[in-house]
């Protein structure tokens, strides 16, 4: 049984995740799709819940655990995960005060007449969107490419209000993570790249971190420069073949760059006086005897 609901729960919750993303993307300024978008959306919520509870226990997922009947609501599954002696998940008030409002909101769209506006309405799908976002990978263990599609989660970035609620809840997730280091992410542009999981808490820009070869600095892997163009090569019958690497490596970062550069005219430099002084030695000996 517990398989089954598995197989329901999740893939449900990320179908219907998926679904409030293809509705948030409608470009049309009338608010249908921004209903259906938050109906999804909270769905979606929902599933995942009960997806979470299941994990603890499967009875969990039901409004009452000796009969495995009806199952519980989303508020009742919020309480539940809140719970430090069943789920013991870390949603805060605000958080809680969030998702109440949410559902409120969906119940009324979906029972009676509303009267939003769809800027209203997309403010409240961006808060639940960057909590769905964390909670899928918080406390389901997924990947990012797991529930939503690389471009649509960029666009969906772009286009509603999600972003700031993104950057508020990785702030808070980041002071929660204590000691760690921060760069600026080179997608999202925020200072929200976590060196220690070489991953961004925003966009989930993944990038690996390594150490330029030649000054031992760490940097991301795509601002390391070809550097190997400095080298000296010799034209072997159409062949550019390698004779020179002045000791360094065909990589480096931006901020030693100039200096391996200086490094290697200079090389280059006292080579060519030391070939020089040579010629001049070896042309003495020969006048000389």
């Amino acid at each position: 049984m517990s398989g089954n609901h598995k197989l329901d729960l999740l893939n449900n919750s990320i179908s219907y995740f998926r679904e409030a993303v293809a509705c948030a993307q409608a470009e049309a300024p009338q608010t249908s799709p921004w209903k259906f978008a938050i109906v999804h959306v909270v769905q979606a919520m929902e599933l995942a819940f009960k997806e979470r509870l299941r994990r603890v226990h499967p009875v969990l997922i039901f409004e009452s655990v000796d009969r495995a009947e009806k199952t519980v609501t989303l508020l009742g599954a919020l309480a539940r995960l809140r719970n430090p002696r069943i789920g013991n998940v870390a949603i805060s008030d605000e958080e809680k005060a969030s998702i109440e409002k949410a559902v409120k909101l969906r119940n009324e769209l979906t029972h009676f007449e509303f009267d939003y506006s769809h800027e209203h309405i997309e403010l409240k799908f961006a808060e639940i969107f960057s909590f769905m976002i964390f909670f899928y990978r918080a406390h389901l263990d997924l990947e990012t490419s797991d529930f939503i599609d690389e471009e649509q989660h960029q666009q969906i970035l772009l286009l509603v209000r999600a972003r700031a609620e993104l950057i508020q809840r990785a702030k808070l997730y980041i002071e929660s993570r204590g000691n760690i280091t921060r760069w600026i992410c080179p997608n999202c542009n925020e200072t929200t790249f976590i060196v220690e999981d070489q991953q961004c808490c925003v966009c989930h820009h993944k990038e690996e971190i390594v150490e330029c070869p030649n000054c031992g600095v760490e940097n991301f892997e795509s601002d390391l420069k070809d550097i190997s163009h400095l080298f000296d090569y010799d034209d072997d019958e159409g062949l550019m073949r390698l004779v020179e690497d002045f000791g360094f490596g065909d990589t480096g970062c931006g901020e030693c760059y100039p200096e391996v550069r200086e490094k290697i005219e200079n090389a280059r430099r006292e080579r060519y006086y030391e070939d020089l002084e040579m010629e001049d030695y070896y042309a003495g000996k020969l006048y000389g005897a």
